[in-house]
């Protein structure tokens, strides 16, 4: 509501004298009262009644001092005191009153004096406007503020929060986020809001510099890196937003730039973890070659490509030969150690394309890619000039005997299972016919 202004004579006061003034005291939709030097109410209007809960008989027989909140009292009178000695010619304050109910509401009191015919003080003219629904909202959106305040500095561990005008060109806030991830001063964005990019990493500066460059800006949502003031790496997910106003223009920015390195740090464990598993459900644990399954499945794709009309590969089945002798008289130590000696020599005499796998206690498939029959003998007689053999804790020489069958993949091949097992008859039969692979000259094959 608009403030009322009472310009006050003595012919006002004088009760009939003046009709129109009589009629404005009445009508006017504010509180007014005429109140004595000593406090006192002289005469008031039915809105100041109505505001304070009192009949006009019963406020006219009360002092403002006994329906003024007690901490707004001494303000009061210290006005008054001012408005007596001439120092003022009226005062204006907000300050809570005493209804009859016990409640207290918020006015903003407007006073001015008359003065007699010989310039002493007459009484006050006094204007209440009621503001208590305004003082309420006030003090709501203070409460949402210091709210809003609150949350958005429990953020700033994690959260860098900035306002800025749409050009880039004035920051309007910023949290203590800047400074707690960053690990630098706010003022330097308070000089170039868009500093920050300076710190980002090197990969990533171009990216992030060509959003914050484009005219006009529009929404990002994006990753990168910066580095702090300790010259640690952090990763940021940082989002933005266009405010707008009643018009419907674009009148600020709003960013917020998340700490996500933790999660960064957590998700790359997460993957590190999952991807160790993967490769621990795939690889033998004793010789990190590909165990059963993994074979299985990788002789599974490799009867799926041959089926399309390339070239076939080989099946080999090996069976180390007197393992079992090696553990018993060596222990389980020594023969343990000859399955990871066997697995690591012939391993280096594979190529890339070529498959390897362990299917089972001294049982070994290899799978020769593209390789045919006369072509996998062949190979097989190139290896027997390298050494299968571990040395004992008294450095003696164990060779490593084996026995290998193999088998060209042919239509007639229908399934991993009857590939694997033609090869292995084949492996027996050659190792029934004492046809051994060995390490020529080893001291366990004399021995043996």
């Amino acid at each position: 509501m608009s403030t009322i202004f009472i310009e006050a004579t003595e012919c006002n006061y004088l009760a009939g004298r003046c009709p129109m003034f009589e009629e404005t005291f009445y009508s006017c939709p504010v509180g007014l009262a005429h109140v004595s030097v000593d406090g006192s109410f002289i005469r008031v209007n039915k809105p100041l009644c109505d505001f304070l809960g009192y009949s006009n008989e019963e406020l006219t027989k009360l002092t403002f001092q006994e329906l003024t909140s007690p901490e707004y009292l001494d303000r009061d009178l210290g006005y008054l005191e001012s408005l007596l000695k001439g120092e003022v010619d009226n005062y204006t304050l907000e300050k809570r009153y005493l209804r009859r109910d016990g409640e207290q509401v918020w006015a903003q009191l407007t006073v001015s004096m008359v003065r007699d015919e010989r310039g002493n003080p007459d009484y006050f003219i006094s204007v209440v406007e009621d503001i208590d629904e305004k003082k309420r909202i006030q003090s709501e959106l203070f409460q949402v503020d210091a709210l809003f305040s609150k949350i958005v500095s429990a953020f700033s561990n994690r959260t860098f929060i900035w306002v800025a005008t749409p050009d880039l060109k004035k920051l309007q806030y910023v949290n203590d986020g800047y400074e707690k991830i960053f690990g630098r001063n706010e003022f330097e964005l308070y000089c170039n809001p868009i500093g920050f990019i300076d710190h980002v990493h090197e990969d990533d500066r171009a990216r992030v510099l060509k959003v914050f460059s484009q005219r006009p800006l529009q929404n990002w949502d994006i990753q990168y890196r910066i580095y702090d003031s300790k010259g640690e790496v952090k990763h940021l997910h940082d989002r933005g937003s266009l405010i707008y106003d009643n018009s419907e223009m674009h009148s600020l920015i709003l960013g917020t730039a998340d700490d996500v390195t933790r999660e960064k740090s957590q998700q790359q464990a997460l993957m590190s973890a999952v991807t160790k598993l993967e490769h621990l459900s795939k690889t033998d644990a004793l010789t990190g070659l590909a165990n059963r399954r993994e074979i299985f499945s990788q002789l599974s794709d490799e009867i799926a490509r041959m089926g399309r009309g390339q070239k076939a590969s080989t099946l080999v089945y090996v069976d180390l030969n007197k393992f079992k002798e090696i553990n018993d008289k060596y222990g389980h130590k020594i023969g343990d150690k000859a399955l990871v000696e066997f697995s690591q020599r012939m391993g280096s005499l594979l190529r890339d394309s070529d498959r390897f796998g362990r299917i089972g206690g001294d049982e070994f498939i290899i799978l020769l890619y593209g390789t045919d029959e006369s072509e996998t003998a062949a190979f097989f007689d190139r290896i027997q000039d390298s050494k299968f053999e571990i040395h004992t804790e008294g450095n003696n020489a164990i060779a490593i005997n084996f026995s290998a069958g193999w088998v060209q993949w042919n239509e007639g091949i229908e399934s991993v299972q009857e590939w694997l097992d033609r090869a292995d008859e084949v492996m027996y039969e050659k190792k029934q016919r004492g046809q051994v692979l060995a390490a020529p000259n080893s001291k366990w094959d004399k021995a043996m």
